[in-house]
């Protein structure tokens, strides 16, 4: 049986008359990472804030290494959770330098013992040489790396994070994310990890948990909500979608584009399809094949990024991956149908 690191059971949380939190459910299991993704606003810092006790609670309980340790009327203080913290800015102390901050957490140790907790450390996020260096002197890459390290030497077995990488640039970003999961996975910690950017969760998480205006709307691995979104408004934070209407009578779906068969009960429906979904091809098979004309490409890495118009529909998109740049004016697509996104109206 898994144990779980963190759970919340119906937590809420009021500033005022503004619900932040409302009745939100979930575990990191020991070990997992889990990010809560979300557009600004919808929730996903308090839930942060809420589980390292930096919050109170409205309603609900918060379990850790299974004890209870916040309720409406009480909760333990952030110090006593065992926690590891990373923040958007780092946070790192400029007074102290870059070994300081590491053995921050970790002052009841022996000198040898944290001393060569830090060293072990400084080697993993490759800041050898750097223990003697003060924060203001360190890239925003450095000081992330250094920020990670102080998270981890108290040995945690839950560390939060809060956007800890919207201020790097692409390179680095993809850097430090796949640096976090090896060193979260080598110690065996949890992660609770906040962002609004789809890649750090598709990256990087276990599993995904989706928010919006406080309430968690769906949660699961990053491939089946990628994938299989559970509503439109999940599906448009992983990237952009093409969308048109489609009616299901007797198991078959129509739109403009052509009719195919989907196991899903008679009504209207909001059918989307990404662009990556889409491909050149002549047969429909189990699928959709329809006419759409190619107004533009332009190259993104190893694939062609096509403007199309489909039935008068302006702004859809396709992104095709082959050796030769596609033509301009018409072509016949398609998109098979367990790549069809449909929701209910």
């Amino acid at each position: 049986m898994t144990s779980q690191t963190l759970r919340f059971v119906d937590v809420s949380c009021q500033f005022g008359s503004d619900v932040a939190v409302n009745h939100v459910s979930f575990e990191v299991n020991d070990g997992e990472i889990v990010c809560l993704l979300g557009p600004s606003g919808c929730g996903k810092t308090t839930c942060l804030r809420l589980a390292g006790g930096m919050e109170t609670l409205s309603g609900g309980e918060i379990w850790l290494n299974g004890q209870c340790v916040a309720t409406p009327r009480q909760s333990a203080t952030p110090e006593s959770r065992g926690i590891g913290f990373l923040f958007q800015d780092f946070a790192l102390f400029p007074h102290l330098s870059v070994a300081e901050n590491v053995s921050f957490g970790i002052q009841d140790l022996p000198k040898a013992d944290k001393q060569a907790r830090v060293a072990i450390l400084l080697e993993a996020v490759g800041l050898v040489g750097f223990g003697d260096k003060f924060p203001d002197t360190l890239s925003g890459g450095e000081q992330q790396r250094a920020a990670l390290a102080r998270a981890l030497a108290p040995q945690p077995k839950l560390v939060l994070m809060d956007e800890p990488f919207s201020s790097l640039d692409p390179q680095l970003r993809n850097q430090m994310r796949d640096l976090t999961v090896r060193l979260l996975k080598q110690s065996h910690a949890a992660g609770l990890i906040v962002t609004h950017d789809a890649a750090d969760a598709l990256r990087m998480a276990d599993r995904v948990a989706v928010q919006n205006q406080g309430r968690l709307i769906q949660i699961s691995t990053p491939e089946e909500i990628y994938t299989q979104p559970q509503s439109l408004e999940v599906a448009t934070m992983f990237g952009p979608i093409n969308q048109i209407d489609g009616t299901v009578t007797n198991h078959q779906l129509s739109t403009e584009l052509g009719a195919c068969a989907l196991p899903l009960a008679d009504g209207g429906y909001n059918v989307g399809l990404r662009p990556e979904s889409l491909s050149f091809e002549a047969d429909a098979g189990d699928g959709l094949a329809f006419e759409a004309e190619v107004n533009g490409v332009r190259a993104i890495g190893a694939d062609w990024l096509c403007d199309i118009t489909v039935s008068g529909l302006n702004g859809w998109q396709a992104v095709l991956r082959q050796s030769e740049k596609p033509t301009l004016g018409a072509h016949k697509f398609y998109v098979s149908a367990r790549h069809l996104m449909v929701f209910s109206k």
